[in-house]
């Protein structure tokens, strides 16, 4: 059944608000990515694709090689799964296991700096005089340094 946004085909019109001003295409509506589920799948991953790509493109340069990686990542999962589930189990457990690193990881940071702030609430020996550049004060003989010239001579 054709709506404002379907053909009879089920396929996306063209008269569908998919850009923005700005030229940025838009996340349609729920009821229309529905439809194009059911009636347009390539056109579904097309939109998927192009969003996607339109994050990473609009990320800090630093940040597009990495979300590329994992753009690429997240395809790989999709392409092996045997079905949609699937797919959606397996990139869930791949963001779970990133969440448990970057866990993990304050933790440690957490760790380390109590450890620093137990350490520096020690009360440490004698701090040195601040005019010696933390040079101690040590005195010292010089000798002067003669050369033997019979040494030399005899060589």
């Amino acid at each position: 059944m054709p709506s404002d946004n379907f053909n009879e085909q089920g396929q996306i019109n063209n008269k569908t608000p998919l850009k923005s001003m700005e030229g940025k295409v838009q996340l349609p509506d729920f009821d229309t990515l529905r439809r194009m589920s059911k009636h347009d799948p390539a056109g579904l991953e097309h939109l998927r694709q192009t969003l996607c790509q339109q994050v990473i493109d609009g990320a800090p340069q630093r940040a597009q090689r990495r979300l590329s990686g994992l753009m690429f990542q997240i395809d790989a999962k999709r392409s092996l799964a045997k079905d949609n589930l699937q797919a959606c189990e397996s990139i869930s457990h791949m963001m779970n296991e990133s969440l448990t690193r970057m866990q993990l990881l304050l933790k440690d940071l957490r760790t380390m700096q109590s450890t620093c702030m137990a350490l520096s609430e020690t009360s440490l020996p004698s701090t040195p005089d601040a005019t010696t550049c933390g040079a101690h004060k040590t005195s010292a003989k010089i000798i002067p340094f003669t050369r033997n010239t019979e040494a030399l001579s005899q060589r």
